[in-house]
């Protein structure tokens, strides 16, 4: 069997042959510029998270990795980058700092977590728009992610922040036509750069889209592997299920996470997690909009989200915002979210909460090449 440090050396490998291969490409092809260009982009996102209670410059809790810091302003995630497209090759790279950055890439050697985006791929099959791309890039779990302009609501849920945010590996991505279009993934493991030492099994995936006929959208995302070194491994297998409905000024999305993992070693017991959500938009005018959200995250063994004092979560939220967008450029948000749970695993100003409640005022921009 592969080694997991065998399969990051391999990626690596293929990234950089794709890197040249594209670098070559585009000398020939720079000419035109419907078939080759590159674009610069850039995103960042200001916040001020406030509450009674939180202790100023403190983190909420262990298990939320965005807006992230009580009672003081704070950047929660600057990108910038770029990315050449042509019609048989394309290359991504972003760095990216923030708070964002520090709570969720800690884990992660320090030079490598300053990487958001860094992946080069090349078409397969031009006929059929089959790609392969290799290196580090955003999750396909679910439908949130760290770019203020892709969210219906200011913060992000219990079930985005407590699955992957961003993976390292292969993947290649193939159009179904009229079954909508998939994506096959062989990784790292559970939101890593750096392979796990110890541990030679790499993870897998898949992420499985239909677009229907009346303004909608399913989505199926799969993730099977060990975050666990060899010696005690246990295995975890993990489903998002979401679909996303469009209806006049209206957005709807409902969704569901439900994972499992091996209570020991090659046990046939499992402990389980599981997230219901809803989350509902509507659009005021062209630059007004607003928000509202219900979730609840169940993870009674402790299997994804482990807190500093040891307390298993199993707790419920509401949220509802208003968005401000003067320009494409340029989002002013505001929203009010309550969080609850059974047991004390919110930070405050007494050693901990079973509830907090905050006001989240965060000012988004971008410079990019806009649709």
């Amino acid at each position: 069997m592969l080694s997991n440090e065998k399969i990051i050396y391999g990626i690596l490998f293929l990234t950089f042959n794709c890197l040249i291969f594209s670098m070559s490409l585009f000398s020939q092809e720079s000419y035109d510029s419907t078939k080759s260009k590159w674009i610069f982009s850039s995103h960042g996102e200001s916040y001020l998270t406030i509450s009674e209670n939180g202790k100023r410059g403190e983190k909420i809790s262990d298990f939320q990795f965005n807006h992230n810091r009580l009672n003081t302003p704070a950047v929660n995630h600057a990108t910038i980058g770029v990315k050449h497209v042509s019609n048989r090759f394309r290359i991504e790279t972003a760095l990216h700092t923030g708070t964002y950055v520090r709570d969720n890439y800690s884990a992660e050697n320090s030079l490598l977590r300053s990487f958001y985006k860094a992946f080069a791929g090349f078409r397969i099959n031009s006929k059929k728009n089959t790609w392969m791309d290799a290196g580090i890039f955003p999750s396909y779990i679910g439908f949130e992610s760290v770019n203020p302009f892709d969210n219906i609501t200011v913060s992000r849920s219990l079930l985005a922040e407590n699955s992957p945010y961003y993976l390292t590996g292969l993947r290649i991505n193939h159009p179904l036509k009229k079954w909508g279009e998939i994506t096959f993934y062989l990784l790292t493991g559970w939101q890593r750069i750096a392979p796990q030492r110890k541990n030679s099994l790499p993870s897998f995936g898949w992420q499985w889209n239909q677009q229907l006929k009346d303004n909608s959208l399913l989505n199926w995302s799969f993730y099977g592997g060990s975050d666990q070194p060899d010696a005690s491994r246990k295995m975890r297998y993990f489903n998002n299920f979401y679909w996303q409905k469009q209806y006049r000024s209206w957005t709807f999305i409902t969704g569901m996470d439900i994972g499992a993992e091996q209570t020991t070693k090659a046990s046939n017991r499992y402990n389980f997690w599981w997230s219901p959500i809803f989350i509902t938009g509507f659009a005021l005018s062209e630059k007004w909009k607003g928000g509202i959200r219900m979730e609840h995250y169940s993870d009674r063994n402790s299997v994804i989200i482990k807190t500093k004092n040891g307390e298993s979560f199993n707790g419920s939220g509401f949220s509802m915002n208003i968005d401000y967008k003067p320009t494409a450029s340029i989002k002013f948000r505001a929203e009010f979210r309550k969080l609850s749970a059974t047991k004390k695993v919110f930070y405050t100003i007494s050693p901990s909460s079973d509830q907090i409640s905050q006001m989240i005022l965060s000012i988004g921009y971008r410079l990019s090449q806009l649709p």
